[in-house]
């Protein structure tokens, strides 16, 4: 499996990342969870959020999808952290065509320098290019310089970033000559034994180390060289040198075509291997965990050498994509590939099992075929076995040697002896015992009977002989028969009669089926006691896995774009209507301004400090709404005043959008976050202030599809109209216009100083760290300290005043030119002229006037609102993704409660009034208390990973419920949910009476 970046992947990267991270700034640095190697770079501009994957030695690219990381920071991040966090990064290179990229931070203030060979690192540079930090330490060796603080690093110059420096646009060409010249060297040194054959392929990779190893491959291919062959065969055959030196300029060609290739129209290759563990029965059981290709390699070319009937290609726009989409579905397969593996170990443990047991039982059924068969011999043959035995007992009874008695049977057997052929030696007299073989008859009866059906023409003739003939005939179908069929040895007991040896065997048969009878009964409880283990393994490993899951070890979740009402306040009531309030006032304009329908939407508040303006969204011209979301709406508003603090019961209201205006009285507008109700408000009964938190689920594009097109259909069964989204936006345009022109253009003066202070902003943001790093701050010392008016000195001034007070300036500056002080006062005099006139001489150092602001902020309006309009203009009707989806279409495609066939991918954590709960499936009631914002949402969190374990080990696989087995609520942001509380200070309340004050906690006993 590729896991490293080569030199061409970089090059393309590079190019690409030159363009996606351009201005942008480094919002923050965190280290990976998977691994302390692997960092995690989050770069933003106000259009543009980007995450950056950084793994030491092997990779970079930006991604698609949210990571885990560390909660806290490792010293190396820290650093990082300090040096370059809030910098604009200037410009990304590459170091020629080493995999080495560099990262300039503040036009040169600072450099994060990659490296992808040998063991890898990631290097901070100052603006000397001194080491500031660094991953690892390197010692010096040979060639090698030293990587330490404080040391130079050589890999490259300033002059890399430089915009007059002449960056290569091709190539060097080679010729035919230079191939030649390589490949002598490479025979000179073999000649000297310096070095060894290289094949064609090396030969060329190693001088043109720009081109891709794979890439040369290819076309080598391609124009039918042998590309395995000795580079030698370059010096013999010249054909063969023209079409090598052809294929390295196609080779070079192509790689200028895919660096100048946009992203967005390029086309990144995967190569994916068969899954050798896949299971074909099982794609339909889960599809998910029997994957039939596994992502091996990532090629910015289709890699045409590697295909064959085991692979596949698939293709991805944009190289940077589809290293992304190769890492990160690798990534995500980990949990599905390991537990195809423990199922297969276990599949494999248990017919290990089921083969020895098959085997045992086997080898019993065997022994008692055998001991039947030698018992029925036995039988058959026992008047040869008694003569064996007689002359055996014979010998013994004559006193002679057991060796001498071998020896006259080996005798007797050269000599023909029958008796002596049917025994076996060496002889077992110790046990009183011998060998006997005895012709294996029953085995031979079907081929006894095809050989007399074969011989039936020859027996006329042996009719005819005569009875003495037939008498020497006898023996001699039976010594050939003893010949040509097997025989069994059979073990005599010399003190047993022959059919007493046969019951000794017939009875060996019984002892085995007995034996055969226990084996097959434990082999079966051996079977059971063996699944059930591996059921026991098999779901501790998945516990593991699923814990593994739940605290966001594995599992990738895909950063999705948010939707416009989530940077308010939000929530949907009970009835489907969206509620959307602001967070602060320039919210407040932003939302009356942009999305506040006045014939159709209503304003709901109270009449407290802080009141949350609630603007509840309509999308039916024939349809009001109704009252419950008005007290729900009216809730909300009560949750971040002092009715929510001290759980006071008061009475919000709302009034239509048509009494709504942001013109005062006289015509004026009003300021920032303020409304003007025409008309009397109308007032709502008293709310019960009880919030909650709940989640939101976000299915994949089928999932919601079905969701948005069943909300149609129940819109169109109910013959409901949708009001027009552009309704009045160009009034509102027209409107901010008319406001900018009364308050007019702003003066050169103005605008002069409005540029001036930009530019001092700008400067200070890339200053201010080194600014306060070089400020020596102590503490005031007790001469700096303001002085109180001290016992007597009133009384001291009272006659310096008797004493000097007829004396005029004249007077008073004689007086001083005698003593020597008048020049030390002057001079001071001076200096604080001079810093009063550098005070009033500086215009870029005044605020704007609230005039200014204000023209500002409207104009800042106008431009969200016109360039709206523009990007529909520009979209039309040929664009596949439509810009703008209606906000109605947007949450009807959040599913409440999911089902059990809905494929989701991410939820969204909502705070809202607690009776718009009640069809999720996730929720947990909140009341006014006095636990803070940060520690309320982890318990919230936490309860529901548990429940989601709980209820994994509870639930069988066929339930028709849904819950979250992904445990995606674990891997939502907490900053997130955070932000969506509306409250300071809260209580949560858990199912069963708890609340998680008391969650854990023992009380002192008084």
């Amino acid at each position: 499996m590729k896991q490293r970046l080569t030199s061409l992947d970089i090059k393309i990267l590079v190019s690409e990342a030159e363009k996606s991270l351009a201005d942008c700034r480094l919002q923050n640095i965190y280290t990976l969870a998977n691994s302390n190697r692997s960092y995690l770079l989050k770069f933003g501009r106000p259009d543009l959020k980007v995450s950056l994957i950084i793994d030491s030695g092997f990779k970079f690219h930006t991604t698609k999808f949210q990571r885990p990381v560390t909660q806290l920071p490792s010293n190396f991040v820290v650093k990082l952290r300090k040096h370059i966090k809030s910098k604009r990064l200037s410009n990304v290179k590459q170091v020629g065509d080493d995999r080495i990229v560099v990262f300039e931070f503040a036009n040169g203030l600072n450099y994060l320098v990659l490296e992808f060979f040998s063991a890898g690192n990631i290097i901070l540079l100052d603006e000397n290019l001194k080491i500031l930090s660094l991953q690892r330490t390197v010692s010096e060796h040979q060639a090698n310089d030293r990587y330490a603080v404080a040391e130079t690093y050589q890999m490259f110059t300033k002059s890399l970033f430089e915009e007059n420096s002449v960056e290569k646009t091709g190539y060097p060409e080679i010729s035919a000559g230079d191939i030649k010249s390589w490949v002598e060297e490479t025979k000179k040194n073999v000649d000297e034994q310096k070095g060894k054959v290289y094949s064609i392929h090396k030969q060329l990779f190693l001088k043109a180390s720009y081109l891709s190893s794979d890439l040369i491959h290819i076309h080598l291919i391609k124009l039918g060289i042998e590309f395995g062959a000795s580079c030698f065969r370059l010096l013999e055959d010249e054909t063969v040198l023209q079409q090598t030196t052809k294929a390295l300029h196609n080779a070079s060609s192509q790689l200028e075509e895919l660096v100048n290739t946009p992203a967005d129209k390029f086309q990144g290759y995967i190569l994916s291997k068969k899954n050798p563990l896949y299971r074909k029965a099982e794609i339909e059981k889960d599809e998910s965990s029997n994957l039939e290709y596994i992502y091996e390699e990532f090629h910015p070319f289709e890699p045409i050498h590697k295909v064959n009937d085991n692979t596949r290609i698939s293709t991805v726009t944009g190289y940077n994509n589809t290293i992304d989409e190769f890492f990160s579905t690798i990534e995500t397969s980990k949990h599905s590939l390991k537990q195809q593996a423990q199922q297969h170990n276990a599949e494999k443990r248990l017919q290990q099992v089921k083969d020895e047991n098959e085997a045992k039982i086997s080898k019993l059924t065997e022994v008692q075929q055998l001991n039947f068969k030698k018992a029925e011999l036995i039988v058959i043959y026992s008047d040869l076995i008694e003569q064996c035995k007689s002359a055996v007992q014979s010998l013994l009874d004559q006193q002679m040697d057991w060796k001498n008695i071998e020896k006259l049977i080996s005798i007797e057997k050269n000599r023909g002896s029958e008796v002596a052929a049917m025994i076996n030696l060496p002889l077992n007299l110790k046990e009183n015992k011998i060998n006997v073989n005895l012709p294996d008859s029953l085995a031979d009866d079907d081929h006894d009977e095809s050989d007399d059906s074969n011989s039936s023409e020859s027996e006329s003739e042996s009719e005819s002989d005569s009875s003495d003939s037939e008498t020497e005939e006898k023996p001699k179908p039976a010594h050939s028969k003893k010949n040509s069929q097997p025989t069994v040895s059979v073990s005599i007991d010399l003190g047993l009669s022959a059919y007493a040896n046969s019951t000794s065997y017939f009875d060996a048969v019984k002892v085995a089926q007995e034996k055969q009878t226990k084996t097959e009964k434990n082999a079966n409880m051996a079977l059971k006691n063996t699944e059930k283990k591996i059921a026991l393994d098999m779901k501790r490993l998945t516990k593991q896995q699923s814990s593994q899951v739940s605290g966001g070890q594995t599992g990738l979740v895909q950063l999705r774009n948010k939707f416009w009402f989530e940077k308010f306040y939000w929530f949907i009531s009970s009835d489907g209507f969206l509620c959307v309030a602001g967070r602060d006032t320039a919210q407040v304009d932003l939302l009356y301004y942009k999305y506040f329908n006045n014939s159709n939407d209503v304003l709901v508040s109270n009449d407290l400090d802080n009141a949350l303006k609630v603007f509840i969204k309509n999308p039916y011209s024939n349809k009001d709404i109704p009252p419950t979301t008005f007290i729900q709406a009216g809730v909300y508003s009560l949750s971040t005043t002092k009715a929510w603090d001290n759980k006071i019961v008061t009475s919000p209201w709302f009034v239509k959008g048509v009494d709504v205006s942001k013109k005062d009285y006289d015509g004026t507008i009003l300021p920032s976050g303020m409304l003007n109700v025409a008309r009397e408000r109308t007032y709502l009964p008293p709310c019960q202030l009880v919030m909650g938190f709940g989640l939101l689920w976000i299915g994949d594009d089928e999932t919601t599809k079905k969701y948005k097109s069943a909300k149609k259909t129940r819109d169109s069964e109910l013959e409901l109209k949708l009001v027009d989204a552009e309704n009045g936006k160009q009034t509102r345009i027209d409107e901010l216009k008319e406001m900018v022109a009364k308050i007019g253009a702003p003066t050169e003066e103005d605008s002069k100083i409005g540029q001036e202070l930009q530019t001092h902003v700008e400067d200070d943001v890339e200053t201010i760290s080194e600014s306060i790093n070089s400020l020596d701050l102590k503490p005031p010392g007790p001469n700096d300290q303001i002085q109180s008016k001290i016992r007597g000195k009133k009384a001291k001034l009272k006659k310096i005043k008797q004493k000097y007070g007829d004396q005029d300036e004249e007077e008073r500056r004689l007086r001083m030119s005698v003593l020597g002080t008048l020049k030390q006062v002057e001079k001071k005099k001076s200096t604080a002229e001079a810093a009063e006139s550098a005070d009033t001489t500086a215009p870029s150092r005044r605020p704007p006037s609230k005039k200014i602001q204000e023209a500002n902020r409207l104009r800042k309006l106008l431009e969200e609102l016109e360039q709206d309009d523009d990007i529909a203009q520009e979209d039309g009707e040929e664009s596949e993704v439509k810009i703008g989806e209606p906000y109605w279409e947007t949450i009807s495609g959040l599913i409440a409660a999911p089902n059990k066939s809905d494929k989701i991918l991410d939820c969204i954590p909502v705070f809202t009034p607690w009776p718009t709960l009640n069809r999720y499936k996730y929720k947990i009631k909140v009341q006014p208390g006095n636990n803070k914002k940060g520690k309320s949402i982890s318990d919230v969190i936490d309860y529901f990973s548990r429940s989601n374990i709980a209820q994994a080990k509870s639930e069988p696989e066929d339930s028709a419920e849904w819950f979250d087995k992904q445990n995606l609520v674990a891997q939502t942001n907490q900053q997130n949910a955070l932000m969506a509380i509306t409250p300071t200070k809260l209580k949560i309340v858990l199912p069963g009476g708890s609340d998680s004050k008391s969650k854990g906690k023992t009380g002192k006993k008084k």
